[in-house]
């Protein structure tokens, strides 16, 4: 990626949700920062994505706990969309034939 990081104070390499976290507090500091990611989509473990068919979860979701109320009241998540909800379900496995195992949450 050929002039990426040009006229950029900081070019952050990796767009999890940590790193977009750095990125916001550098970019309100008045750095001029680039962010850099191999994927498609940023965000990281906090992604949801379909893992299954008709099954979509996020890999972090267990670590919500561990988000600061300070970050989510500095960067105004909620307005931009941050929804925590409760899982019905703790545990989900796949079958080689097509079914599955749902266990918990009544």
């Amino acid at each position: 990626m050929a002039g990426a990081g040009q006229g950029r104070d900081v070019l952050l390499v990796g767009g999890g949700h940590n790193g977009l976290v750095c990125a916001t507090y550098l970019a309100r500091a008045g750095l001029k920062v680039s962010v850099l990611e191999r994927r498609p989509v940023v965000g990281g473990a906090a992604v949801t994505e379909e893992f299954h068919p008709g099954f979509r979860n996020s890999v972090a979701s267990y670590t919500v706990s561990l988000l600061q109320p300070r970050v989510i009241a500095d960067l105004d998540l909620h307005a931009h969309g941050l929804r925590i909800v409760q899982r019905k379900r703790s545990n989900f496995l796949p079958l080689p034939d097509g079914q599955y195992l749902l266990t918990g949450g009544g």
